[in-house]
């Protein structure tokens, strides 16, 4: 029994779905990416917290270390916690939609078969 032929607006559609899932994978590797990012931000956070404010600490950058100072480090790192912080948002805000997206049109192509 042969398959019937899609129409144009269904293989755009077929398109399309296979197009928000890749964009739904990148999405999912690059939140997962920054709350590791966020999870080194922390650690960094907590191991400094108790610290004396005359301990000598170093910052790499590259390759290189840099000697600086523990209130320039606690600086860097919650300016730092902050970017990861409203990224992950911004991407999980993109995320729900694509979800909400590709499951609109999952559901259209479930029906049109």
């Amino acid at each position: 029994m042969a398959q019937p032929q899609m129409t144009p607006e269904q293989q755009e559609d077929l398109q399309r779905y296979q197009q928000l899932a890749q964009q739904l994978d990148v999405i999912g590797r690059q939140v997962q990416q920054l709350e590791m990012e966020k999870r080194d931000l922390e650690i960094a956070k907590k191991e400094t917290k108790d610290m004396d404010d005359s301990a000598v600490i170093y910052r790499s950058a590259g390759r290189l270390l840099f000697q600086t100072s523990l209130e320039d480090v606690n600086k860097y790192v919650e300016e730092e916690h902050e970017k990861v912080e409203v990224r992950i948002a911004s991407l999980t805000k993109r995320q729900n939609k694509l979800v909400s997206s590709f499951k609109e049109l999952q559901a259209k192509l479930s029906g049109s078969q």
